[in-house]
């Protein structure tokens, strides 16, 4: 399925926390809502089944030819 915050946009990986850590998605957002402050693109968090981990996204707006 296609998240469709992506679509469209250039996705950057900030950071991932291993889903072993039961604490792993609450410290995923949170390091989603401090990287929201710091920058102007939109950031949310995936879960990344290939690496078992949660993985702050943020989207950047594609570079226009």
């Amino acid at each position: 399925m296609t998240c469709r915050y992506c679509t469209g946009h250039h996705p950057i990986r900030l950071d991932a926390y291993p889903a072993g850590n039961p604490r792993a998605s609450l410290v995923a957002a949170l390091r989603a809502t401090e990287a929201r402050e710091e920058a102007a693109a939109p950031v949310h968090v995936h879960y990344d089944a290939i690496h078992d981990a949660f993985a702050v996204i943020r989207t950047d707006a594609p570079e226009s030819e």
